[in-house]
């Protein structure tokens, strides 16, 4: 009898502790979302492809401080990874550090807005110094993020909600940042009353918020301790560890060698407001248009993504994003072949909104970027978590995004080739790394949920 009763209890127990493990699980799930959302707005509203080239454009004439501020955003990003990981790895509980990063990364943010409002009328060359700098400094407090950030949803999310999870995430993300589109829009043209720099230094500051509002929201999840390394490895170590993952692993070396393919033709995307501007001839307020037609595409792809990483494996999503990627690509090497006249083509429904035809047309870049981002960025965020094993994950995603730091330099070589030949030209080097790309995602191999490292 106390067996049975005992056996009971124990049966209780675990029925409690599922039903709360469970309830926990959603609650993660939804504050991800959330996280997402507010976090995609706050890069919407400093957006290194379409807010921030139009920022320094206004600054400075010269393609090399564009491009500058691309390679900033990819440097910055990924040179701290490799060392935080050694750092954090070894901590059963990692958001403390998440949240201390994060909060710097927010007042960074609010003062670039105060330093723009203060410098921009009367010393725009010390603004465009001042923002390297703090671009430099924000960028890299994102980079320290990134490291217990994955570590965190990897721990929270089980594997086989990870794709639907990322999915969702950048859904909740895109409708918000559709708003901001309009919101940046209205900001930039005449009708809201503000001039530059006060436009520019409301977009900043409302990106700090933003900031802020998606560390609040992560702060609340639940992180579950796992097993972690009780001691932390000497730098030399850790390193050499990181860089064996490149011959042990043949998966992370696919996806690695796969990264650097797309940095290359990725190499003109923070191009294509400037071209538009400058060889286009068209207005600064189309920004806001095109951040808003980019998210409405990442919507429209979500639910083919979720689908795909279903169905297919979250490899797929590499594959089917770098085709996109491609035609995206394609649309300003053509466009200079769409006349120049006014089309309504909503006029078929009712509505009347004329657009010139070569506006409509070059927005396609951003619809076919907006897909490719989303895929590209949903496959690779589940698939490093597919194969990385619990106990490694730091060192695999922080590895992962550091191997992409000679590639920061990329958008200063596309600025030099924009100076020395043309635009035309740079998105043709951009668009000739696709057919290796897409050959190198799709070597990489489909992952069993319970498997830890890829296909050795």
């Amino acid at each position: 009898m106390r067996e049975s009763a005992a056996i009971e209890a124990t049966t209780v127990h675990d029925r409690v502790e599922s039903r709360r493990s469970q309830r926990e699980v959603r609650r993660n799930f939804w504050l991800l979302i959330a996280n997402g959302a507010s976090m995609n707005s706050a890069m919407t509203f400093v957006s290194s492809e379409l807010v921030l080239p139009a920022f320094v454009q206004t600054l400075t004439t010269s393609s090399l401080m564009v491009g500058l501020a691309g390679a900033l955003m990819r440097i910055g990003w990924a040179w701290p990874q490799v060392f935080i990981s050694r750092i954090v790895e070894p901590m059963p509980r990692k958001m403390r550090f998440f949240v201390y990063a994060g909060t710097c990364r927010t007042l960074v943010w609010a003062l670039v807005g105060v330093f723009t409002m203060w410098l921009g009328t009367e010393r725009p060359g010390l603004l465009l110094v001042v923002f390297m700098i703090c671009y430099a400094v924000a960028t890299s407090f994102m980079g320290i993020t990134s490291v217990p950030w994955m570590d965190i949803i990897g721990k929270a999310v089980p594997a086989s909600d990870r794709a639907r999870m990322f999915a969702v995430r950048r859904l909740a993300g895109s409708v918000v940042s559709i708003a901001v589109g309009v919101v940046i829009g209205y900001i930039l043209s005449e009708r809201s009353g503000l001039a530059f720099p006060d436009n520019y230094g409301l977009l900043f500051i409302l990106s700090g918020l933003g900031t802020g509002f998606s560390v609040v929201v992560f702060a609340l999840i639940k992180e579950p301790v796992k097993q972690v390394p009780k001691k932390r490895l000497p730098l030399g170590t850790h390193l050499r560890n990181g860089l064996r993952l490149l011959r042990d692993d043949a998966n992370y070396r696919r996806l690695c060698v796969l990264q650097f393919l797309w940095a290359f033709s990725m190499m003109g995307s923070p191009f294509y407001v400037p071209y538009a501007i400058q060889d286009l001839q068209m207005d600064v307020t189309f920004v806001g248009f095109f951040v808003a037609v980019t998210q409405f595409s990442s919507i429209s792809s979500n639910v083919v993504w979720a689908w795909i990483g279903g169905k297919k494996g979250n490899h797929a999503l590499l594959a089917v994003g770098t085709y996109f990627l491609g035609v995206s690509i394609l649309v300003p090497l053509t466009v200079p072949w769409v006349p120049r006249e006014m089309i309504d083509p909503l006029a078929i429904l009712g509505l009347s909104y004329p657009i010139d035809a070569r506006i409509a047309y070059y927005a396609l870049t951003f619809v076919f970027s907006g897909f490719a981002q989303s895929g590209m960025y949903t496959g690779r965020m589940t698939y490093i978590l597919d194969i990385a094993p619990e106990d490694r994950r730091p060192t695999y995603t922080s590895f992962m995004n550091a191997f992409v730091l000679p590639q920061g330099v990329l958008p200063i070589v596309g600025g030099l080739l924009v100076a020395l030949i043309s635009y035309e030209k740079m998105f043709m080097v951009a668009l000739a790394f696709v057919p290796m790309s897409i050959w190198v995602a799709g070597k990489l191999t489909a992952v069993k949920l319970a498997e830890g490292p890829g296909t050795k």
